[in-house]
């Protein structure tokens, strides 16, 4: 299913990034492409961050 639509990037693409060490949506995006159009899948990226990872450490670095 796609979590992305402006980028066609799949929630399966976004795990894989998860898993590969994103923890935020820009980090996502960054890898991925997700999140970087109108960010209308932030919400559904930040969900996928969360199910990948629950109370990951990394999740909760913000970049200032």
């Amino acid at each position: 299913m796609f979590a992305c639509i402006c980028h066609a990037v799949t929630e399966h693409e976004i795990r894989a990034a998860v898993d590969d060490g994103a923890a935020s949506v820009p980090e996502v995006g960054y890898a991925t492409g997700a999140g970087t159009g109108c960010g209308s899948c932030h919400e559904r990226i930040e969900d996928l961050i969360e199910e990948r990872c629950g109370v990951c450490p990394l999740a909760t670095v913000r970049v200032a």
